[in-house]
């Protein structure tokens, strides 16, 4: 602008600074007058400011020499003098650093060496381009060459004592103190006394605690003292004196290690390990700092810790909707619902129903159709019941299906959950179907209602346990396990005659108790299953056992997780199998062929065999149709002893003739599907829907 105007490079450059008295020119000289006059533009529409530019003559020492400016110096509070303090993405490497100092070199040999500033011949004013003489700026009041009021400011702020800040993101865990340390607010300056406090050993204590002054001072006679202020004009606190010496001992106790600051100091290791007992948590502290929290201490803070871990009891229900809609959106075509009722203008949790698609398509293409149902309790500040549902894989394992999270274990609560289940399963037609239950109160009226044409076993355990609070001993206990496990109807009856010969009164309450539902010798032999126990829906109830006093959330969480897990890990445990079935298949086939040695196979031609068994009895064995006049090959689909004596004949591979229920192909065909990883809650999409209220207490039966 100033050559526009005719001036050549020598020139000074000044503004009116109101600001700094009046009547004052002050030059623009550094960064610091720049940025004054930056501000003295109006902020209206006519953003015009008067510059003033006297002629001067530059010499070389000017020439890039910055050291009258204010800034030059640099103060230790500016961030670029913060050893932690570098933006890494911006910062220049080596090799542009030698760059600019090659620039540098190469700019100065513009310069004009040869002028001085008091040059007689130098020329104060230099002629337009038409020949006119540009006039000479005059200034109302004389001004020195370096801004003194800026210059004054700049003097005060360094003559401040050195500082730096307190972070507590990074100095908290074990806090330091020195005079000049300044601190965001109180409260974080009284949270590094406290830490500072329980990590030396000492009852430190506030004698002066307020938002503008705070002093800490050890126990009588003890020179340590920490002295902060409020530094007038802001928020943030400073430390003025600090004396870290002590005359007094460590003592065994801190009123400073209160059960929420042990909550927070051991959340983590709560997290690796949920399972950490009270002793344990107690014990730790003790190895770290010296004191031995009391049992109530310990408990609290144990309670404080799991919330800080797993979210309150209460809140986890707030946040279900989300969860609900995340875990649809990563597992498309699961079906999750859940059933609430309205108090007020809340709506408070009744249930909710989880059947992944990953279950439910390897369920169907890979499992038998056997469904075993139970429930179990939760333990808690909401005791409700867990309600799940099993079925049977290749290897004769738990296949998880379905489960949900209801109120009680009733007739409404089972029918909501198997209408939702028959409705994934697309069951129109029930036959074919198997349905193990522990008689449960209202589920057998459920599963009758609901499926008419299936069967409906009863758990033998169960039946046991009903049978034994009236006929007791081991011998009806072992007869009654004889009469169940009968594969032949007149087998059964023989059995039966044997229970009235030990007791009439045993013999006719199990007579009274339809055996389709609890013998083999009454069982279809369309599903290849002769399960005569409830066990799957057991070991599933143990699997969760430690997540059932859990928060909703944490407790659904870990059951699908647990679910991801088990489904990845047989996944990759089909691909060590070494023959065409699983391992327990294998072992049922190897107990078969030791008791076949017993037998004696006779060959009546197309693969019909007559074995004769060391007991005297003969048994008619179909290769062709895997049938066997025993009916045990044609319950479970697995070769019986008598049908190993005859493949044996012809030096056959069992496992050939194994159904196909169990092969390789079925395995992988239940366990291809995978369940999708889910986010954590700080990803998931908010869903606008009114939060839900936790479900009220329910005392459960037998608690």
């Amino acid at each position: 602008m100033a050559k526009d105007l005719g001036y050549g490079d020598g020139y000074d450059v000044s503004f009116f600074g109101e600001e700094f008295g009046a009547g004052r020119l002050i030059q623009i000289i550094s960064d610091s007058t720049l940025l004054a006059c930056m501000s003295m533009v109006p902020k209206s529409n006519s953003r015009v400011i008067v510059l003033y530019l006297k002629v001067v003559s530059l010499t070389s020492s000017q020439v890039g020499n910055d050291s009258s400016d204010p800034e030059y110096c640099c103060s230790e509070d500016d961030d670029s003098s913060d050893p932690d303090f570098e933006d890494s993405d911006y910062a220049q490497s080596d090799e542009e650093i030698d760059l600019l100092k090659k620039d540098d070199k190469w700019l100065e040999g513009y310069v004009d060496h040869s002028c001085t500033d008091n040059d007689p011949n130098a020329e104060e004013n230099d002629e337009s381009d038409n020949g006119e003489e540009s006039p000479t700026l005059t200034c109302p009041n004389s001004f020195s060459s370096e801004d003194e009021a800026v210059g004054e400011l700049r003097r005060k702020k360094n003559r401040m004592p050195k500082s730096e800040d307190f972070r507590p993101e990074v100095d908290m865990a074990n806090p330091s103190f020195k005079p000049g340390l300044k601190f965001a607010t109180a409260e974080i300056f009284r949270k590094a006394v406290r830490i500072y406090s329980i990590n030396c050993g000492r009852e430190l204590i506030f004698m002066n605690n307020d938002r503008n002054k705070i002093r800490v001072v050890c126990e009588e006679g003890c020179p340590f003292v920490i002295h902060s202020l409020s530094v007038s004009g802001s928020t943030y606190l400073q430390a003025k004196t600090f004396n870290p010496t002590h005359v007094c001992s460590k003592g065994s106790k801190n009123i400073h290690a209160t059960a929420s600051w042990l909550a927070e100091r051991y959340s983590g290791q709560l997290r690796l390990n949920p399972n950490w007992t009270a002793s344990s948590f107690a014990e730790q502290v003790y190895q770290d700092y010296g004191y031995r929290p009391s049992r109530a201490t310990v408990y609290r803070a144990r309670v404080m810790a799991v919330d800080i871990v797993e979210g309150s009891y209460s809140k986890q229900y707030e946040v279900l909707w989300d969860y609900c809609h995340e875990l649809r959106t990563r597992n498309l075509g699961s079906i999750v619902i859940i059933k609430s009722e309205m108090e007020g203008d809340r709506p408070r949790f009744q249930r909710i129903y989880i059947c992944l698609v990953a279950c439910k398509k390897g369920f169907l293409d890979g499992c038998r159709p056997v469904v075993c149902l139970d429930g179990c309790h939760v333990k808690g500040p909401h005791p409700e019941q867990v309600l799940s549902a099993m079925g049977v894989y290749a290897n004769n394992g738990m296949f998880p299906l379905a489960y949900a999270y209801v109120e009680n274990e009733s007739n409404s609560t089972w029918l909501w959950f198997l209408e939702l289940l028959s409705g994934d399963l697309n069951i129109r037609n029930s036959q074919g179907y198997v349905f193990m239950t522990d008689k449960q109160k209202g589920l057998i009226d459920v599963v009758d209602a609901l499926f008419p044409h299936a069967e409906h076993r009863h758990c033998l355990k169960h039946l046991y346990g009903n049978f034994y609070l009236e006929h007791r001993g081991l011998a009806l206990q072992h007869q009654m396990e004889a009469t169940a496990r009968a594969t032949t109807v007149p087998w059964f009856h023989a059995e039966m005659r044997k229970m009235l010969e030990l007791s009439k009164p045993a013999h006719d309450w199990l007579a009274e108790k339809d055996p389709r539902h609890w013998s083999r010798a009454y069982f279809k032999t369309d599903p290849k299953c002769d399960m005569l126990m409830n066990n799957l829906c057991e070991a599933f109830n143990h699997s969760i056992m430690d997540v059932r006093d859990k928060p909703v959330l944490t407790m659904l969480e870990r059951i699908r997780l647990y679910i991801m897990l088990l489904m990845a890990g047989r996944r990759v445990f089909c691909e060590k199998w070494d023959g065409q079935v699983g391992p327990r298949i294998r072992k049922i086939l190897e107990k078969n062929k030791g008791k076949a040695q017993w037998c004696i196979p006779k060959a009546a031609g197309q693969n019909r065999f007559e074995v004769m068994h060391h007991s005297g009895r003969n048994f008619a064995v179909d290769l062709n149709a895997h049938s066997c006049s025993c009916r045990a090959w044609d319950l479970n689909g697995i070769p019986c002893l008598h049908a190993c004596a005859a493949i044996s004949w012809f030096h056959g591979n069992p496992e050939d003739f194994c159904d196909v229920v169990y092969k390789k192909e079925a395995y992988l065909r239940a366990y291809e599907p995978m369940i999708m990883p889910m986010t954590s809650q700080d990803q998931w999409m908010k869903i606008n829907l009114a939060p839900l209220l936790p479900p009220k207490y329910h005392k459960q039966p037998g608690t």
